[in-house]
């Protein structure tokens, strides 16, 4: 069985407390496994994807769009489905939902490698060379 994991942002004063962003959410992720045995982890939080990530990342989109014939949002959609894991919810009452996978919580390194897999992809699939971050930083 997968495992099933909630994440919830908080910070961790100077006394050590953990203070919830949203302990609405933490209670009801809490609530939704009355009865059952838990593990819980602390994690320090990893820097997102950084702006000229996400800017190469988009212009890959628009760029694989054109040479296949596809708006670049549903590139976008694609390379999701075919990189990235999904992730499993839990619904109340124990059902579970399979979600989409997001490139928004992906930390620096996760979606550098992403963006690895798409360019190996589009060269030996497509054989389409995407413009490395340094060649687009030059044109902008």
């Amino acid at each position: 069985m997968p495992t099933i994991a909630a994440r919830h942002l908080g910070h961790v004063d100077e006394k050590g407390v953990l203070v919830l962003a949203d302990p609405p959410a933490w209670r009801a992720a809490v609530a939704r496994h009355r009865g059952r045995d838990v593990f819980v982890t602390v994690s320090r939080r990893q820097n997102a994807r950084t702006l000229s990530q996400n800017s190469l990342y988009w212009v890959w989109c628009s760029e694989l769009g054109n040479y296949i014939g596809e708006p670049r949002q549903a590139i976008h959609e694609l390379l999701k489905e075919r990189f990235l894991p999904k992730r499993e919810i839990e619904l109340l009452e124990g059902q579970r939902m399979e979600m989409p996978a997001s490139t928004r919580t992906l930390s620096v390194e996760e979606f550098s490698q992403y963006m690895r897999d798409i360019q190996t992809w589009a060269a030996t699939f497509l054989g389409l060379a995407l413009p490395e971050a340094g060649a687009l930083e030059a044109v902008l």
